[in-house]
This record gives structure tokens, sequence and C-alpha cells, in this order.
């Protein structure tokens, strides 16, 4: 009932959103202003920059926003995004027997941290993925990401093994691949 109650006080200052093609250009700059307010006491401003203009293109956000596979959801305050969420069905790796989601990229601004927009985020995405037919949600996180770490740890993630080796700019970092239930 507490989480209900939270999740509506929540709600009442955010819309949710399904991104379409028209919001390309929003994605790609949301994409790149989340990144850095994530990344940045960990990779340096070139690192960070080098992998935006690789990831966070318009070509990259057209190509998610037009797989049929993919529901990408942004969280907006005042017409201003201010979260994201990307589900793709995608089956797990190591558990491909398994009816499962990925959930690709929860990104929040810094700004919205502690607000409980981010657990509001994660129950929409864990019910789409149940509206999706799926039994379980999975996802890769970098090992240095300890915040998100810590909130898919409380969100009753639990690591099932080594994610592949993520590249910013010059940066390797190790990762994990984690899996709950929906």
């Amino acid at each position: 009932m507490k989480i209900v109650r939270l999740l509506n006080e929540v709600l009442e200052n955010y819309q949710f959103k399904i991104a379409d093609l028209e919001s390309v250009e929003k994605l790609t700059e949301f994409w790149k202003q989340s990144f850095e307010e994530a990344y940045h006491d960990i990779h340096s401003a070139t690192d960070i920059l080098a992998y935006s203009a690789r990831n966070f293109t318009n070509e990259t956000a057209t190509r998610l926003l037009s797989d049929e596979n993919c529901i990408c959801t942004f969280a907006m305050k005042s017409d201003k995004v201010v979260g994201l969420s990307v589900i793709i069905q995608n089956d797990c790796p190591g558990r491909s027997h398994l009816l499962a989601t990925e959930l690709k990229q929860l990104y929040l601004l810094s700004s919205e941290y502690g607000t409980g927009l981010g657990k509001a985020m994660m129950e929409d995405a864990i019910s789409k993925a149940r509206e999706l037919g799926s039994s379980h949600m999975w996802l890769c996180v970098s090992n240095l990401n300890f915040r998100a770490f810590r909130f898919y740890q409380k969100y009753g993630f639990t690591k099932i093994g080594n994610g592949p080796m993520l590249e910013v700019g010059l940066d390797r970092l190790l990762s994990s691949i984690m899996i709950r239930e929906v």
C-alpha cells in the first residue's frame, strides 16, 4: 500500500509518454545529458564525448524507435524529458529458455535522483514486461555504476554472470548481468 501511495504521489509530478519517431532529437539530447551526469566522476570529459558521439546519434535513436520489439518511455516534467526507460523483448544470456524482457536503459537526470521517479519508472517497465508475457526482466550494468547497481539490487535483481566489456572512450569496463522475476 505504501508503494502504491508513493507511486501515485510521484506520478502527480510527472507524465509518462511512449517515445515515437518524432522524438528522435529529444532522445538523442537526453541520452547525452543523462550519460554525462551519471558518469562525469568516472570518465574523462573526452571519453564521455567520444562515447556520446559514437552511440547517441539521431541514427541510433531512429533505429531504436523503429524497432517493434522495443518500448521507449519518457518521463516528462513540464514538457522536459527528465527520465527514460527502454525495454526490449530479448533473450537473457544463458537463460534463453525464459520469456524475458531486457531493461536496456533506465536513465534519470541527476536533478530527479531521490524523487521516487526511478522507482516509478521501474514499476512501469516491469508492468510493461508482464503485459508482453515475460516472466523475467534482465539487464546489463557497468560494475562502476555503483548507484545503479545498488538500485537494481534493491529492486530484486541478482547478478547471474559477467556481462560484456563496455568501452567508454579509452576506458574499458567490466559489467554484470542481473535478472529478476516480474
